[in-house]
């Protein structure tokens, strides 16, 4: 779910001409920053484990019959 937002982003900021995340990610790779990728991979990865444990949360708050 992760390496498929990087890469979205990265799609997204080509073809708008934007700056952001996948451009930083990109530009980081071919200049061998190795510390800077891997902490912006985390970055969205957390992000998305953290959204993903709020939408859980919702359901739970939304449908009575879901038990954890």
């Amino acid at each position: 779910m992760a390496i498929s937002s990087i890469t979205s982003a990265v799609v997204t900021e080509s073809v708008f001409s934007l700056p952001g995340l996948g451009k930083l990610i990109v530009n980081g790779a071919s200049n061998r920053d190795y510390t800077l990728v891997l902490g912006l991979v985390v970055l969205v990865t957390v992000i998305t484990v953290l959204f993903n444990l709020l939408v859980d949360l919702a359901y739970a708050l939304l449908d009575p019959k879901i038990r954890y």
